[in-house]
């Protein structure tokens, strides 16, 4: 860990301007399902269709634990910085995931193995971090796995991006830094995960998916009254 890193980062998966607007791309879900909205800063130039297919599966993930994604892709200027002009005070039942080329992986001195983080500590927050070279390594892995016959099945880069985002937003929704031994949140994924990628198998556990939900309508509930007491507050004098 570099000495300048002021953050506590907690464990990832080991292995310009304006809004697009807000699109959904979950599966199917309840009204009641409780909802937050992921805004993606696409630092590392991931390309459209390959980005799209990882957000749905994504979202495809968290429908399936009980939660909605909304998602919102944040343009970029062309020296990769968002225009300070995009609002940017971002909500509890907001997250901001920003993808990186791993030089940024190399600033913060991680080790090879970590796809990506939740930086901070502590409940309610925000940002989650991916470095795209790193998934995309592991794609190129799994797809040489797949020509040697060791896997049955192909992935997609778009699914590994995509079950890469749901791990480490469900870091920060869980607020855990630990794996489990099973599903989405292993530390490590095997040939058999992979596989069950292919078949939108590899999810949270029951239990994952029941803290997810309950951590969501907590973020809503105290966001509208958060809301609501702006809304009684009286304006400022002048």
């Amino acid at each position: 860990m570099k000495t300048g890193l002021r953050w506590t980062l907690s464990a990832g998966l080991a292995l310009a301007s304006g809004l697009t607007g807000i699109r959904q791309a979950a599966a199917a879900t309840s009204e009641t399902n409780p909802a937050i909205t992921i805004h993606v800063r696409n630092f590392a130039g991931v390309a459209p269709q390959i980005l799209t297919e990882a957000e749905q599966v994504a979202a495809k993930i968290y429908g399936k634990a009980g939660v909605e994604t909304l998602w919102t892709d944040i343009v970029l200027a062309e020296n990769r910085q968002a225009n300070s002009s995009v609002p940017q005070a971002f909500t509890l039942v907001d997250v901001q995931l920003d993808i990186f080329p791993d030089v940024m992986a190399d600033r913060l001195g991680l080790p090879n193995n970590v796809m990506g983080l939740a930086p901070g500590t502590g409940s309610d927050r925000g940002i989650v971090y991916l470095f795209n070279g790193k998934v995309t390594a592991l794609f190129w892995r799994m797809s040489a796995a797949y020509m040697k016959g060791d896997m049955d099945r192909h992935v997609s880069l778009g699914q590994v991006l995509g079950h890469a985002i749901a791990h480490e937003v469900g870091h920060l929704l869980l607020n855990q830094q630990v794996h489990s031994p099973t599903g989405i949140m292993r530390g490590e994924w095997g040939f058999a995960d992979f596989r069950d990628m292919t078949y939108g198998m590899l999810l949270f556990t029951s239990q994952q998916a029941e803290f997810l939900r309950a951590e969501v309508r907590s973020r809503n509930s105290r966001q509208e009254i958060i809301k609501a007491a702006a809304l009684d507050s009286p304006p400022p004098e002048r």
